[in-house]
């Protein structure tokens, strides 16, 4: 009789187990199917990384997000995007901050281009305090032709928060956002190279206009 319960329990078990990871599965396919079509309609930075730092929140039930952009200029990261307590309002930042390339965690991944989960920042000297002291954090590099362009970066109040699962699903959303950074240059220089081409069109028809004004006799114009 114990033999038969335990057999049952282990197959209820099993079956409870396949459920969940069933369920698991279908939510990141889910999530990374939204991600997919509305990443995909932004045709603006500011755009893009504002909606991935919002959904971020409300797909993966995080309680902040962070999206950070590399200056090349003065090798630091700069906050262009955030949803939590540093998004009050609209596409508004509180008190942004800086944080040069190789400091802090995400600084460092950043410096690196690998993902990493902190699970407890009381224990990583790294941590770099922003709105307020939080007890987990995981950052993921956004690359861009093999380049650093940002940092995807979250915090949570509790310790051992963020699972592999979170770093696959922000890997993944990293990667979507990175391809849809591409699709925004592509653009961008195709448009430039158009611009190129109409002044120099029309440079090409002030200059034909100006050799015949000179070839014109002048009192005839008169």
């Amino acid at each position: 009789a114990l033999l038969l319960l335990f057999g049952l329990w282990t197959i209820v078990h099993r079956a409870r187990k396949k459920q969940q990871r069933e369920r698991e599965e279908l939510e990141t396919e889910v999530v990374i199917n939204y991600f997919a079509s509305q990443i995909n309609q932004h045709q603006h930075y500011d755009d893009l990384f504002w909606d991935v730092a919002k959904n971020c929140i409300s797909r993966l039930n995080l309680e902040e997000c962070v999206i950070y952009i590399v200056d090349r200029e003065r090798n630091v990261l700069v906050q262009k995007a955030a949803f939590g307590p540093k998004n009050p309002d609209g596409n508004t930042i509180s008190n942004p901050i800086e944080i040069p390339i190789g400091q802090g965690i995400t600084g460092n991944v950043a410096l690196t281009k690998k993902p990493e989960i902190v699970n407890n920042t009381e224990k990583d000297p790294r941590y770099i305090v922003d709105d307020e002291r939080r007890l987990s954090e995981i950052a993921v590099p956004l690359i861009v032709d093999g380049e650093v362009f940002g940092v995807i970066d979250s915090e949570h109040s509790q310790r051992n928060f963020f699972t592999t699962k979170h770093l696959g699903l922000i890997t993944t959303i990293s990667i979507l956002t990175a391809n849809q950074i591409q699709r925004i240059q592509v653009e961008e220089q195709k448009q430039k190279a158009e611009i190129e081409v109409l002044q120099n069109k029309q440079k090409a028809t002030e200059s034909r206009l100006q050799s015949l004004r000179l070839q014109m006799n002048p009192h005839f114009l008169f």
